[in-house]
């Protein structure tokens, strides 16, 4: 019989596509947190601003419609009065303002810390970041050797990609029997799991509690949306 050498990597089952997620989201989650931490006073100015130019762009928004309603306009030109309004105008385009840099300044910033982050952890003996380790899951060469800077990098920033073309990208990680995302793909490289690792309860919990509080996110959203409306209509009416 013969005997593989000791320098032969052995190979691994791929992992799943929840799995991957699980502990992608771990991830995204502790280099969310670090984001927001180092840059809290810029974001909460950021954040702050644009929460008073709404309330602005909405208290003007009912002046404008209780004025047309007065002076019975039509919806043409209530609609024109809106264009027209330089107030308005100011309002929405500081609100826009405000949120486009809150929103790319914090997406950069999580980029980068991201990008050190993965460095760091997937060329240490883990070969995998915490939320991977968490999962019981490594990144590694089709080989299943370590992977060196360049294709890491690759890996990463390939990522890009993915996003881009609407996570179609990550999506081809549900294909068998690799499981390998686009980034995979581009880099070389796959994720494996440990023996037998499977996706644990925790795991499915955390997964779900996502997905709740997204619901719930875009359910507090639209509320708090329509009661900044409602409160300057109240306002506007002088009731």
């Amino acid at each position: 019989m013969t005997v593989p050498a000791a320098s032969t990597p052995v190979a691994d089952a791929p992992a799943g596509f929840w799995p991957r997620y699980a502990a992608w989201s771990l991830d995204a989650a502790a280099v969310a947190a670090a984001t927001s931490f180092i840059g809290a006073g810029h974001w909460l100015a950021l954040a702050e601003k644009a929460r008073q130019a709404h309330a602005a762009m909405a208290a003007r928004t009912a002046e404008v419609m209780s004025d047309a309603v007065l002076d019975d306009l039509s919806f043409g030109g209530f609609a024109q009065r809106l264009i027209a309004d330089p107030a308005l105008h100011a309002a929405a385009t500081t609100t826009v303002t405000a949120l486009t840099a809150l929103v790319l300044g914090w997406m950069l910033a999580f980029a980068v810390l991201g990008a050190i982050y993965e460095f760091g952890f997937v060329l240490s003996p883990w070969q995998a970041t915490p939320g991977k380790r968490a999962l019981r899951l490594r990144v590694t060469g089709m080989d299943g050797r370590a992977l060196g800077a360049g294709r890491i990098a690759l890996r990463y920033f390939g990522g890009g990609l993915s996003w881009l073309c609407l996570n179609i990208g990550h999506l081809l990680a549900m294909a068998k029997p690799e499981h390998r995302a686009l980034h995979d793909r581009l880099a070389g490289a796959r994720v494996v799991r440990d023996g037998d690792a499977r996706m644990p309860l925790w795991g499915w919990a955390w997964v779900a509690l996502q997905l709740s509080a997204t619901l719930f996110a875009m359910v507090w959203l639209f509320g708090a949306m329509q009661a900044t409306m409602d409160a300057a209509l109240y306002q506007a009416g002088g009731l």
